[in-house]
């Protein structure tokens, strides 16, 4: 399958690095991982007329292209798990805990299309 097959339909998802490396293109990612915060507004139960802002951390990660696929993404993020700022210790772990076994799966993905990187967690 030709490159240029390949790339119609991608839309910068982690599977369009997989695709790519089932089409015999070489991809190696570079991955970071991060926390980005977030505000939820919501209205309030009691009225209709106050939102309720509440901060929101989303546990992240980029996977960048560090092999100069041509018409590759450069750059997919996904978000892992989404936790209240103020949760818990023993919530916050729960939360990383989660957020590692999906990257756990993506990881496996990655390894069985036979792309390089790097395994980071949270």
């Amino acid at each position: 399958m030709a490159i240029d097959e390949v790339r119609i339909g991608l839309k910068d998802r982690l599977d369009d690095f997989i695709k790519l490396a089932g089409s015999g293109q070489p991809v190696r990612l570079d991955i970071k991982i991060y926390e980005d915060i977030v505000k939820r507004v919501t209205r309030s139960e009691s009225t209709d007329d106050i939102d309720v802002e509440t901060d929101m951390s989303l546990l992240m990660a980029s996977f960048q292209d560090a092999s100069g696929v041509p018409d590759g993404p450069d750059t997919v993020s996904k978000v892992y798990a989404i936790g209240p700022i103020n949760e818990s210790e023993v919530d916050a772990k729960t939360t990383r805990h989660v957020a590692n076994q999906r990257l756990k799966m993506d990881y496996a993905r990655l390894k069985e299309a036979g792309i390089t990187f790097g395994e980071v967690y949270f």
